[in-house]
């Protein structure tokens, strides 16, 4: 998992340091963007979300315990821990479909409000 995390990193590295990419092209995924999904997206989508949170904790080091409490890093990993990609499908694939009305809310938003929040062992 170092490995991996180490080769994500140097990855970013690379992709910010490239005239290519450009703040203008950055989407923030909604419900709209999930609803129209393929499951292989979707899991990418959570696999790239799990890899970031784990790449800024590894680089948080010592401080991650310190800085726990007032990151949206801690909210994610503690009350996402033990669910499985599966599950967080099907769970955000219920949530746009009962709640149609928030397909404009960023699924990284409904993950930290909806469903690890309420996780948090407090």
């Amino acid at each position: 998992m170092k490995k991996l995390s180490l080769l994500l990193l140097a990855a970013s590295f690379l992709l910010l340091s490239t005239s290519a990419w450009c703040a203008k092209d950055l989407v923030i995924i909604n419900g709209e963007h999930w609803l129209t999904s393929s499951l292989e997206q979707k899991r990418a989508y959570l696999f790239g979300v799990g890899n970031m949170l784990e790449l800024e904790q590894a680089m948080m080091g010592k401080n991650y315990e310190a800085l726990r409490n007032k990151s949206i890093v801690h909210v994610l990993l503690e009350g996402l821990s033990g669910i499985s990609i599966a599950d967080l499908v099907l769970q955000l694939d219920n949530y746009y479909a009962k709640f149609p009305q928030n397909k404009k809310k960023p699924v990284i938003e409904v993950l930290y409000i909806d469903m690890a929040k309420p996780n948090l062992k407090h």
